[in-house]
């Protein structure tokens, strides 16, 4: 008997989807691991102000908390600039490699050029002025690689794919990355965090970072091109670039992307909250009485749940973005709802001490990643599909406006968790010293700690809930959409 053919999406839908192959996919998403060698090389900033300029620790981390302001102005600056542009040879390559020349710049002359040179004021205003270039190297990067998913692929099976390898290397990276520093570099150099440590580890990430973004290169190559950037316009008329104008009306008049930045703000407020180091020390360090174990905890219940980022791919290609982060959100709400509750009832001194207990808290906790994870892997998909429906709605392609409107929501939501959490535990005591391990395990300590773990990211789901009440971004609904721009590309072309 003849085996039967598989209909492809492209027939099933009656569209011809761009599609890109596995492998394509695979080694174009690397863009996304380079900049995280610089992202881990600036963990280091303290030290590398200390001892490269002889900065006080208090100043360096103020000149960083400040620079998030500037941080957030540059994404949409980078998005301008990179909307403007469309060469014969695509935009995504070329702004992809300026970011990492700046970057690297930024960060060689901070660890080799400059260090054991400058101290004082100079030092000061050099390590400054470096750190304000990295960022800005750093922004013309992430708003680029962010046009990489909805340019190499609008199938909706594919899309969520992007999505996984996006993950799966931001975690093995930094982790690959920390590995090579503490177990291959820092033994050579006595174990000391210095300026010839530093210099060193910075050419490392620097070679790292070429290599991975030169492998992107090659897979998106097939993609970077100018007509996949075109809005709908005529074949022989030339497009208007896009105003700052253009990119406020996308932001005041795209009902779905405010949508998804409300959606996806609240959620990440709600994390960044949960996941503060003063919230880990009451968690695991007084609640459970074992901070030594947070991280071996917390890894073994991260890398099962990797397996999820497959699995909310599948469900996002099957069930539609929209639908996945919805459903998904509120499995996330009852699970937290039940692990506040074992929290909250429970002895969880007998953490890690006693069997049933741990294996509970194990599995709370491999649940609660896991669930996440697929809601962030849809979640990431979606905004494609954001992207996709600003085509459709004003028949202008602005890739670079919707990831950086979101981007500069993300961070500076990122700039304000750990504030609120540092906050809120003043309520209970905590305005003078930090939360420390063995601190009494005190009711208001309890309840604060399941507060600021459980119950912000429960509200944050709740305003996900309600945000996506009235959005048409279903899977039928992206068919249409689709179907529309592909009959209104062809008619532009006709005509």
């Amino acid at each position: 008997m003849e085996k039967k053919k598989k209909i492809s999406r492209s027939e099933q839908d009656g569209i011809q989807y761009r599609r890109a192959k596995n492998w394509q996919i695979a080694i174009s998403q690397l863009c996304t691991a380079a900049p995280m060698c610089f992202y881990f090389l600036m963990t280091y900033a303290t030290y590398i102000g200390n001892s490269n300029f002889g900065i006080l620790v208090g100043v360096t981390g103020l000149v960083m908390t400040v620079s998030r302001l500037f941080d957030g102005i540059t994404d949409p600056i980078c998005a301008y600039l990179i909307e403007r542009v469309n060469t014969r040879h695509g935009k995504i390559r070329i702004f992809m490699l300026a970011g990492w020349a700046v970057m690297s710049l930024a960060t060689t002359a901070m660890c080799n050029w400059g260090a054991g040179h400058l101290y004082g004021t100079s030092g000061l205003i050099f390590f400054v002025v470096c750190y304000l270039l990295y960022i800005v190297g750093y922004t013309l990067t992430g708003v680029s690689t962010n046009l990489l998913g909805p340019v190499i692929t609008n199938d909706p099976e594919q899309r969520p794919i992007v999505g996984v390898w996006s993950t799966v290397y931001g975690y093995f990276v930094p982790m690959i990355m920390s590995m090579i520093a503490m177990v291959v570099l820092l033994p050579r150099f006595n174990n000391e965090i210095g300026t010839p440590f530093l210099s060193v580890l910075n050419l490392v990430c620097v070679g790292v970072s070429l290599v991975l973004f030169l492998i992107s290169c090659i897979g998106v190559s097939a993609f970077d091109k100018p007509e996949n950037f075109r809005g709908i316009v005529g074949k022989d008329k030339k497009e208007e670039k896009p105003s700052m104008r253009d990119m406020l009306n996308v932001i005041k008049d795209n009902k779905e992307l405010q949508r998804y930045i409300i959606a996806g703000s609240s959620d990440k407020l709600a994390q960044t909250i949960g996941g503060a180091s003063v919230v880990s020390t009451m968690l695991f360090g007084i609640m459970i009485g074992n901070m030594s174990i947070s991280t071996i905890i917390s890894a073994v219940a991260m890398i099962p749940s990797l397996l999820f980022v497959v699995i909310g791919a599948r469900l996002a290609g099957k069930r539609g973005n929209m639908k996945t982060v919805v459903e998904w959100t509120w499995v996330c709400i009852i699970w937290n709802v039940i692990f506040s509750v074992f929290l909250l009832l429970s002895d969880t001194t007998s953490i890690t001490v006693s069997i049933l207990p741990t294996a509970i808290f194990l599995i709370m906790m491999l649940g609660n990643n896991a669930t996440k994870m697929v809601v962030s892997t849809a979640t990431a998909a979606m905004r494609m599909d954001v992207i996709d429906y600003e085509l459709y709605r004003s028949g202008k392609y602005m890739p670079a406006t919707i990831s950086a409107a979101y981007s500069f929501i993300d961070k500076v939501i990122s700039a304000l968790g750990a504030s609120v959490a540092t906050f809120l535990i003043g309520f209970i005591g905590y305005t003078i010293t930090a939360p420390q391990q063995g601190d009494p395990l005190t009711t208001g300590v309890r309840l604060m700690t399941v507060l600021l773990y459980c119950g912000f990211p429960i509200l944050g789901w709740i305003c996900t809930i309600l945000a996506m009440r009235k959005s048409r971004l279903t899977r039928e609904q992206m068919v249409v959409i689709q179907k529309n721009i592909e009959e209104k590309k062809k008619a532009a072309q006709a005509g």
